[in-house]
């Protein structure tokens, strides 16, 4: 189903659609898909999960954050399986020091999971509440471009300066392992700037991950001297777009940019869209979600592909009876 489409003056759910109908339909009007998000209810307790949609991908179910916390198990198994099985007596306490003294590259691995989920859950609350906005839009006006403010705005300002915050994170975990790859101390190199600092030509070829960031030309020589490396690219463009928001003013500062409103994309089938503007470049007026959903794409795709080529394991972690060193009664 669609939802929400204007049908006799209401907010009202469209449907059901077949997937051919569903594709035609998001072709016609030029919306984005932007992920799968499954929810429900079982024995009264509410489940949601979120699988982002993968540019070039045709299998969304298991996105990056998933393959970086596979990566983060698999090598948690590899090191401690047996010393968990054959530790006497386990305890909840004997049990978490072996499972928290992980690697620098359980540590990173883990951490790029968290961050990416992050921006999961950052991208989901824009989304919602875009959805929210339209509803009430729609069911009390207007929809004819006019501009407002409400007070639920800051949770909109909050989850932006959230996704933004989780991007620069998850990119600084990635530059830190690759600074371990690499044999470099990740404590020292805990970024993707002082990676780049550090970076030579030599170094290029040494990791599949610097590869792909040089294939993506996320990376190159800088203009003055071929042996050094700069951020260039998209990763530049993010980087320099979650520097404005993070030190120098937090999305929702500028005025226009506290005034969100309807915009028609096909009246007659009752189809509108909620807007709220975000000043870029040269002060141009654009949508901040799908600056959002942009700046999500390439970084799903990056660590999609990254986690791929890492050369670690990521097949879903299954447990056997051997696992279960320890049970316990909830309640």
């Amino acid at each position: 189903m669609i939802e929400p489409v204007m049908e006799k003056g209401h907010p009202s759910r469209k449907g059901f659609f077949t997937k051919a109908k569903l594709d035609s339909f998001m072709r016609g009007t030029h919306l984005m898909l932007i992920a799968f998000h499954s929810f429900g209810w079982s024995g009264g307790k509410y489940h949601s999960s979120w699988s982002p949609m993968i540019p070039g991908r045709t299998n969304h179910s298991r996105g990056p954050a998933d393959l970086w916390s596979s990566i983060a198990s698999n090598l948690l198994r590899q090191r401690s399986g047996t010393l968990l099985r054959e530790m006497p007596t386990p305890t909840r306490e004997k049990i978490a020091k072996p499972l928290d003294d992980r690697s620098e590259e359980e540590w990173l691995a883990r951490s790029i999971s968290f961050s990416l989920r992050s921006m999961d859950i950052s991208v989901e609350q824009i989304a919602e509440f875009y959805h929210e906005q339209l509803v009430n839009l729609l069911a009390d006006g207007p929809v004819d471009g006019r501009r407002f403010a409400r007070t639920q705005d800051q949770t909109l300002f909050a989850h932006v300066h959230s996704f933004f915050l989780h991007f620069g994170a998850a990119r600084d975990y990635l530059a830190a392992l690759i600074a371990a790859r690499i044999g470099k101390d990740p404590g020292k190199i805990d970024s993707m700037a002082r990676l780049i600092e550090v970076l030579r030509s030599k170094d290029i070829g040494t990791d599949v991950l610097l590869k792909l960031l040089k294939t993506r030309k996320f990376i190159q020589p800088t203009p003055n001297n071929a042996n050094r490396r700069a951020i260039s690219g998209w990763l530049k463009e993010a980087s320099d777009l979650r520097n404005q928001f993070v030190y120098r003013r937090p999305y929702g500062a500028r005025h226009v940019e506290r005034f969100g409103h309807a915009a028609a994309i096909s009246p007659e089938m009752g189809l509108y869209r909620y807007v709220r503007p975000v000043l870029v470049e040269n002060d141009a007026e654009q949508d901040i979600l799908d600056i959002v959903v942009f700046h999500y794409k390439q970084a799903i795709a990056l660590f999609q592909d990254a986690a791929g080529m890492s050369g670690r394991d990521i097949s879903i972690l299954t447990l056997t009876d051997e696992d279960i060193i320890s049970a316990s009664k909830a309640g």
